[in-house]
């Protein structure tokens, strides 16, 4: 399909600084939207943001089906603009509405939406540590109450000038607190917990809340079942680091979404000899790792929070835990650095994650913000 650019490509009013945005408040004016109909998506479209006309009884409102992904695109150090790893997004984007009867989204024109709209907002794209965040969503938007799928859909992509996820972390990797919740449970087998679907993250946002207000920016879910086994964070997957190698939960299952951080980092530790485990791990038994000192680090990884430290366990019931090396340790500093430095351009793309979105334009905010992050540069030994 040929998308049509009903808008002219503008600038922001001011320099943007990444250190001074909060993710998910500033939106470019312009967005991309195309309509499904009659059994075909139709009039895509790049347009200025403005809000739906939908009628109170559209599905989405009362069922949630909708699903989205969440991706980024990076300028470089020599000013180019690249998409990391999109077709990982658009491959689970199809799995997503797969999963809850929404109508496949081509990959190669998710990837040419996604390129033509980054390309079009290219000018709100801060330079390191910044980014354009991307928020592809598809919903139903029929006007029925009864349970079933719609026949008419929305798919939209939203841009984001962004800088860190968490306010307060500090500079590179950060870290947090983070609540481990033995109530609540994020998914069940058999639900939606491998897919990203918007129901997913409603039936955690109260206990993120009670979680925040207890100081703790996250929250770590166990399984349904058990109430044992470490599963994932509200919007990130867990990783520890134990007897010098890296372990993390097997996405074997559908109560664990694949991320692709995940997926990067756990490439890039194998890359640099680190051992990986994908395995199953116990609460108690991350517990006992962390007092006896073989569990040295834990972190969390996603694509808003890219990798994020983590600087101590807290439970509803027990005594907090936090690691004996504090956080962001070594290994957690060393593979944020290796994942960074490909997505800025500082370190060869061996693996052709990147795709290129455009060259380097006349104008361009090329570089970092500032320098405050060199003397967080780590090398493989």
């Amino acid at each position: 399909m040929q998308i049509t650019n009903l808008t002219h490509t503008g600038r922001p009013s001011e320099p943007l600084d990444p250190r001074q945005l909060e993710f998910g408040r500033m939106f470019t004016p312009n967005f991309f939207v195309t309509e499904y109909k009659n059994g075909e998506w139709r009039n895509p479209r790049i347009q200025p943001v403005e809000p739906f006309a939908l009628h109170p009884a559209s599905l989405v409102f009362h069922y949630c089906q909708t699903v989205f992904e969440g991706m980024k695109a990076f300028r470089q150090e020599d000013g180019r603009v690249v998409l990391f790893r999109p077709e990982m997004n658009a491959k689970r984007m199809q799995q997503s509405c797969a999963r809850l009867s929404i109508p496949q989204i081509d990959e190669d024109f998710f990837i040419q939406a996604i390129r033509a709209l980054v390309e079009n907002e290219r000018h709100f794209l801060p330079g390191e540590p910044g980014c354009l965040y991307i928020r592809p969503t598809a919903m139903g938007v029929d006007a029925t109450l009864g349970v079933k799928s719609a026949s008419e859909f929305i798919f939209f992509i939203l841009t984001l000038p962004s800088g860190g996820y968490f306010k307060g972390a500090g500079e590179g990797p950060g870290a947090i607190d983070v609540l481990v919740t033995r109530s609540v449970v994020r998914t069940a087998p058999g639900l939606m917990g491998g897919v990203k679907a918007g129901a997913n993250y409603a039936g955690t946002i109260k206990i993120t809340e009670e979680a925040k207000a207890m100081g703790c920016a996250q929250v770590l879910f166990l399984d349904a079942h058990d109430h044992q086994y470490v599963e994932e964070m509200g919007g990130m997957n867990i990783m520890f680091v134990q007897n010098g190698g890296l372990r993390t939960p097997p996405v074997t299952t559908d109560t664990i979404l694949r991320g692709v951080t995940r997926d990067s980092l756990l490439v890039l530790a194998r890359e640099h000899g680190l051992e990986v485990r994908e395995d199953p791990i116990t609460i108690d038994e991350l517990i006992t790792g962390v007092k006896n000192g073989s569990i040295t680090e834990m972190f969390a990884c996603g694509t808003a929070a890219v990798v994020i430290g983590i600087n101590s366990l807290r439970f509803e019931d027990e005594p907090s835990i936090r690691t004996a090396v504090g956080s962001p340790g070594p290994v957690t500093m060393k593979l944020y650095e290796a994942l960074r430095g490909i997505q800025y351009g500082r370190v060869p793309d061996r693996h052709l994650w990147v795709y290129e979105v455009c060259p380097a334009h006349a104008g361009a905010s090329v570089g970092r913000a500032t320098d405050a992050q060199g003397s967080l540069r780590a090398t493989w030994t």
